[in-house]
Parts: structure tokens; sequence; C-alpha cells
């Protein structure tokens, strides 16, 4: 039986080894750390975009941002696919509300998430083609 122990806990070891990062991060070896960017492209001379982000467990409270700003935060999505991250833009007048990240939603391509508030909705991009490629997701509300 103790053989059996010392098999697993080798078997531990092996595994932190070949992935030391997650576990550096907080994260399990199920899942690893994404990073969600809220950044403002709106229009020079136009009202700063003020944003609410939370989920069921973290409020990350009110920002806002000047044009070229970004707010970011970052976190271990569950083992199970139940994270959700909610966030709500203002740009007087308009307005818009969406999830910034669900886990069972986005099948990501790599581990950073932007999202792109200009004039006319909001865009959404991964790590991989941003700045470059963008698409569009959200109109303003009204």
């Amino acid at each position: 039986m103790s053989f059996t122990i010392f098999k697993i806990f080798l078997l531990f070891l092996v595994i932190q080894a070949c992935i030391p990062d997650r576990f550096a991060e907080g994260c399990s070896i199920f899942s690893s750390k994404r990073t969600v960017h809220i950044v403002n492209n709106l229009p020079p001379d136009t009202p700063q975009l003020e944003l609410h982000c939370y989920s069921k467990d973290d409020d990350l409270g009110n920002h806002t941002l000047s044009i070229g700003q970004e707010f970011q935060w970052s976190f271990c999505p569950n083992v199970l696919p139940t994270t959700l991250f909610a966030c709500h833009l203002w740009w007087f007048p308009k307005e818009r509300a969406f999830d910034a990240f669900k886990e069972n939603l986005i099948k990501l391509r790599t581990e950073a998430l932007y999202w792109i508030a200009k004039s006319d909705g909001i865009y959404f991009a991964d790590g991989i083609d941003y700045p470059e490629a963008s698409s569009k997701k959200y109109d303003w509300n009204n």
C-alpha cells in the first residue's frame, strides 16, 4: 500500500514539474489563467468610457477609461465550465451589457480576450488576432 502512495506522489511531482506555471498562478492542471481586457478605442474628444465588470463571486468595481486606456483582470476558470464574468459599458448616452467571459460560450485559442469599445459598438479579438483583427459582437444600446 505504501508503495502505491509513493507512486502517486511521484506522479504528482512529475505533473507539477511539467506545468509549473499553472500551479504558480493558482490554477488547477485542468485550467489555465485567463486575462480579459476592456479597451477604450472610442474617438478623441468624446466622453470617457465607464464600465463595471463582475462575476457571481467578484465585483471588479466601477472604472473610467480615457481614450486608449484599458482595464484588465486575470482569473482561473472553474474546472467545470461555469465561470462567467459580465460587463456593463457606458458611453454617454449609449450603453451595453454583455458576457465578457463565459466558459462554454467562448472557445479560446489563447488565454487573452480583448473587448474593444468603438463608436459603432463592441468588438472582440483574442490574444492571437489583437489588435490586427477584431469582429463586431454588439451594437450600442441608446
